[in-house]
């Protein structure tokens, strides 16, 4: 997966990263640059040479080319340094680390590195070998955690769910079906990210943030529910994990006849002849496949 998303980005600049390898044969002198600007590669101030620098400001209006950033790079689409980078990256598409990230790393959709000492937010995917926080909804880290689980919580939608991230957080993503709900809006789906808090090496906390849509497959009346879990997890030998707790939901149904999936007990509650919404206490438990 990880060659075939720089494949898609080099693609935006083939030229470029065939003149910047021929290139680096005829000379491997350090360059530096306190200001690079790009339109895309080589048409930058660095020119067909941008492979070679190290830069302390990247402005790259769709995508650009460095051998190393020390401080912020901003890309419209993406931002491929071939060596390290330090500070903020942000880029509309993707941004490509060829070594080791420090800093802040932030893409439209992914986001690619060997090492990351710091945060990485996507808004699909990040990829790493090692990464203590991604943030984004699918975290293939190596030396991280993958998994897949079974859940069951207070309104009646069995899930499936995938989850995925590093030492500390990670993403979710899931699909279901709820037994309450009425059959051409049984189907449910959920996403959101979640953090652990290690207690001991079988025993952590899970905190989760998830948005969970009951009819995900209608174009009829929509009904969420958004939850914050707190999920004590132990550990059962080395793959699976148990975990279960209690939850604080909102949800909110656009239509009436789905008043049967909201619980009887309420924090808040409000009924009106097209939206129906409470926020209330529930509970969720689940078991999970770690590889």
């Amino acid at each position: 997966m990880k060659k075939v998303t720089l494949r898609i980005m080099l693609g935006i600049s083939i030229f470029s990263i065939g003149t910047t390898s021929a290139q680096t044969k005829v000379s491997n002198q350090e360059k530096e640059a306190a200001v690079h600007l790009s339109f895309i590669p080589p048409l930058s101030t660095n020119g067909i040479h941008a492979g070679q620098y190290t830069n302390h400001f990247s402005l790259n209006l769709l995508a650009g080319i460095s051998k190393n950033e020390t401080a912020f790079t901003l890309g419209g689409l993406g931002n491929i340094v071939l060596n390290n980078a330090n500070g903020f990256q942000l880029a509309g598409l993707a941004n490509y680390v060829g070594n080791n990230f420090t800093g802040l790393q932030v893409a439209g959709l992914v986001n690619i590195a060997k090492n990351v000492s710091g945060v990485q937010l996507a808004g699909l995917l990040n990829i790493a070998n090692q990464s203590d926080y991604p943030i984004g909804l699918i975290n293939i880290i190596k030396e991280g955690e993958m998994g897949i689980s079974a859940t069951y919580n207070e309104i009646g939608t069995t899930a499936i769910t995938f989850r995925s991230g590093g030492r500390v957080t990670y993403g979710i993503l899931g699909l279901g079906y709820n037994h309450k709900a009425k059959e051409k809006e049984a189907f449910t789906a959920l996403g959101g990210l979640g953090a652990h808090v290690h207690i001991a090496s079988w025993l952590r906390i899970n905190n989760e943030l998830t948005i969970e849509s009951v009819n995900c497959f209608s174009d009829d009346e929509t009904t969420f529910k958004a939850a914050y879990a707190l999920l004590p997890a132990c550990k059962i030998g080395q793959y699976l994990e148990l975990f279960a707790g209690p939850n604080i939901n909102y949800m909110q149904s656009d239509n009436p006849d789905n008043h049967k999936l909201f619980p009887s007990h309420s924090l808040w509650k409000k009924e009106q002849t097209s939206k129906l919404q409470q926020l209330y206490i529930g509970y969720q438990v689940g078991i999970q496949y770690i590889f």
